[in-house]
């Protein structure tokens, strides 16, 4: 995309390419811009510039709208189904014959209310899409109720295809253990991993940021978590013993070798499956 110097540049070498423009203003066609920066000539055509960098960015703009929506909408993708998953609407009932809804009675904050999937992600495996779903409750990730998920498989048998098998997921976070050693600076932090200015545990704060803020149906990684501790101020540092995961509090502990990918979509963060062994890190002496 050309910037507002390059478009002002194209305007002014046609002014001053221009016959008429030479003949009036009196100087020789072909010649270097002579305007002042202030002068009227010279602001007119940057206003003019700016007006079209503005139009070729809206365009620019749209046209990724339009191909993000192409893509979303190409039935029956697996983007089409995250789409869809989450144009569903609690409470509201699909017309016959269609898969959309009708909402022209409904203001943008009931809609909102009633599309309680926010999160969703589809895949595919043997003939089978599979639909991960959860809403978002107090800005963290749950399961669908036994109501609303009922609700969510009787729309996804609406607007699926014939044949078409498709199973959905919606269940609790997957659990997510860590054991840690942390080797620590003693002028920054104490051992208890307490900051000794501000009295926050920072190393905590940085494994639950990076859980939580992992994407829908994203991936784990051991390195990528180790990279993170290490940008953590006081930290000399960090050793990761062993990850390991389940998916409810009843299964067992399944090692993590070096990434995994979350059977509901998303880890529950829990300080209690969190052990960290912090260490005074003992700087060598000459």
């Amino acid at each position: 995309m050309r910037t507002i110097e390059e478009i002002k540049k194209e305007i002014t070498s046609a002014w001053m390419h221009d016959e008429v423009l030479a003949k009036a203003y009196g100087y020789e066609v072909g010649s270097e811009w002579k305007f002042s920066r202030v002068s009227v000539e010279n602001v007119l055509c940057y206003i003019v510039a700016t007006a079209l960098w503005l139009h070729e960015r809206l365009f620019e703009v749209h046209c990724e709208e339009v191909e993000t929506y192409i893509a979303a909408m190409k039935p029956h993708t697996l983007r089409w189904w995250v789409e869809k998953s989450k144009r569903f609407q609690l409470g509201s009932e699909l017309p016959e014959d269609s898969c959309e809804y009708d909402n022209s009675g409904l203001d943008e904050e009931e809609l909102a209310k009633r599309q309680i999937v926010k999160f969703a992600a589809a895949m595919e495996q043997r003939n089978i899409v599979y639909l991960k779903v959860a809403k978002d409750a107090g800005g963290e990730k749950q399961p669908l109720d036994e109501s609303e998920r009922s609700a969510f498989e009787s729309y996804v048998d609406e607007v699926r295809d014939a044949g078409v098998s498709v199973e959905v997921i919606s269940e609790a976070g997957c659990r997510l253990q860590l054991k840690l050693t942390i080797y620590y600076d003693p002028m920054l932090l104490d051992k208890e991993g307490k900051h000794l200015a501000y009295g926050t545990k920072p190393v905590e704060e940085a494994i639950k940021q990076y859980i939580e803020n992992l994407p829908f149906n994203g991936e784990y990684r051991n390195s990528e978590l180790v990279d993170r501790l290490q940008e953590v101020e006081g930290v000399v540092i960090p050793e990761l013993a062993s990850a390991s995961e389940r998916m409810t509090d009843e299964s067992k502990w399944k090692p993590i070798a070096a990434y995994s990918t979350p059977y509901s979509g998303y880890y529950a963060y829990e300080a209690k499956n969190i052990k960290i062994d912090y260490k005074e890190y003992e700087r060598a002496t000459n």
